[in-house]
């Protein structure tokens, strides 16, 4: 059984095209160039771009970040695989290895953090830095040591590395299970048949566009597991399933092994305090930031006396990453708790599938969860105010368009909500909002016009509008359409709700 979710994917690697062979006519080094001049230490990797034939490439313009290890990292490489020198290697898999290196901006060592790169690398995958206990004396990248930083070229930055960074190929159930630290939960995955959708890494389409899976676990190992008097996945499953089928969605063991499951690819110094939807319907994770990073936290009475109860991420064994996600550890067994309601921002924009640039027409939509249209595409777009921002946009400017978005779970209580949006003349002048399928407020106006003293009408900035409060008695999803009763385009970006009692 394979369960897919809505979620953030914007894959570099699946939908961007590798650089044009534009060259620079100026005298100044460039990539491959540089590689060249400086085979003292370089000279594998030159060889691997040669084999490649992507030496042009790394001359191409633009502005790269690239990852270059140096000749004792390639002597290295070849003994841990096995292989007496670079020549052994498959072409196909070494051009993977250079793409796996690149990334398209150009990022200087005083921008790094703690913590994924966002960018992703030509492969589609994200790379994580990490620094040494003195600061910056030491940076990681994976499990490189840049050795060297900050190679001006013509078209970017090189940062000299002293391993080779190896492409990470399987899925998160595979590298859950290849560990050998998470035994019993690999297992649990296997019995409760989440394995299955944990095993896949993309679903094609059609021949342009592709799904590519992403999942966040917090996952126990077995050394949490066995302090818990817990030794295998039969022990786990006798503590909580309460039907005969432990892949049954209404057992209490698969619920168990879900709420471990976050849809969405947050690396740890991408993750908020906020609560989190999880595999497990409407159960969901709150994340609680200090010093450390707390899942649950909460105060029970015990015993007449006031207790904090929280798990703490084990930072130093996390961000292990996969092919489609990556797995946190934690110190110790995290059970389903329903948190309490707080400020949510929801996106609008963040789906499996989506690519920047792109454009889904009302049929490609159908086999991406979470928006569907009626009378229009969508048009993924870069925001029309700044770089940097995203917003959907209908490709249709006539009257009775319609959007839809299915919406996390949201925990039961009172929010006020609030649409935002880029506002443009081009936009509709009236568009009716419904939810679950109720309206929800009076039509409004996504040109929503403002007039600043001293100057003419202003279209194009971000505006948002208070479109009602709403009580919710339990914890669930809901729906969110928009259709338009004037001509006029359709723009999303995000929404907001605020916890309120009043």
């Amino acid at each position: 059984m394979a369960i897919l979710f809505t979620t953030a994917c914007i894959l570099m690697g699946c939908m961007k095209e590798e650089p044009l062979e534009v060259f620079f006519e100026e005298e100044e080094l460039l990539i491959s160039d540089y590689l060249e001049e400086h085979q003292d230490k370089y000279s594998s990797l030159v060889q691997v771009l040669e084999i490649t034939e992507l030496k042009n490439t790394l001359n191409a313009y633009g502005h790269y970040t690239f990852f270059a290890p140096d000749n004792n990292a390639f002597q290295e490489f070849c003994n841990e695989n096995g292989k007496s020198s670079i020549t052994d290697f498959e072409k196909d898999y070494l051009t993977t290895l250079v793409k796996y290196h690149l990334i398209d901006i150009e990022l200087e060592s005083s921008y790094f953090r703690d913590g994924v790169i966002q960018d992703t690398t030509y492969t589609g995958d994200n790379l994580v830095i990490t620094f040494s206990e003195g600061g910056l004396e030491t940076i990681n990248v994976n499990d490189a040591m840049i050795t060297e930083r900050d190679i001006q070229v013509e078209n970017g930055i090189i940062h000299r590395i002293d391993r080779v960074l190896a492409p990470i190929v399987g899925s998160i159930y595979g590298r859950l299970k290849e560990s050998g630290d998470y035994s019993i939960f690999a297992r649990a995955l296997e019995l409760s048949g989440l394995s299955d959708s944990l095993d896949i890494i993309r679903i094609d389409l059609n021949e342009d566009i592709f799904i590519r899976s992403r999942f966040t676990l917090f996952v126990e190992p077995d050394e949490v597991y066995g302090q818990a008097g817990i030794y295998n996945a039969d022990d786990l499953l006798a503590r909580y399933s309460d039907s005969g089928d432990p892949s049954d969605k209404k057992n209490n063991f698969f619920r168990y092994v879900a709420y471990h499951i976050v849809p969405g690819l947050y690396y740890l110094n991408e993750i908020d305090s906020f609560n989190y939807p999880t595999l497990a319907g409407n159960m969901l994770i709150n994340v609680k930031l200090n010093e450390d990073i707390y899942l649950n936290w909460h105060i029970e009475d015990d015993a007449g006396q006031s207790t904090e109860k929280f798990i703490t991420v084990i930072e130093e064994e996390s961000n292990k990453q996969a092919k489609n996600g990556v797995f946190h550890s934690i110190d110790r067994m995290m059970e389903p708790w329903e948190p309490s309601p707080v400020y949510m921002v929801i996106d609008l924009t963040d789906y499996q599938g989506f690519s920047i640039g792109r454009t889904y027409t009302e049929k490609d939509l159908e086999d991406i969860n979470g928006i569907s249209t009626e009378n229009t595409g969508i048009y993924f777009r870069n925001s029309i105010l700044s770089d940097g921002e995203t917003n959907l946009q209908t490709t249709s400017n006539r009257v009775g368009w319609e959007v839809e978005f299915e919406l996390p779970a949201i925990l039961r209580g009172q929010y006020d909500v609030y649409l935002h949006w880029a506002s443009h003349q081009s936009n509709t002048h009236s568009v009716q909002a419904f939810w679950d399928g109720a309206r929800f407020g009076s039509p409004f106006s996504l040109v929503h016009n403002k007039r600043w003293p001293g100057v003419e009408w202003l279209y194009e900035y971000n505006t948002s509008r208070w479109m009602g409060r709403l009580l919710f008695t339990e914890t669930k999803s809901h729906t969110l359409k928009f259709i338009s009763l004037e001509s006029g385009y359709g723009v999303f970006d995000y929404l907001i709700l605020w916890p309120t009692e009043d």
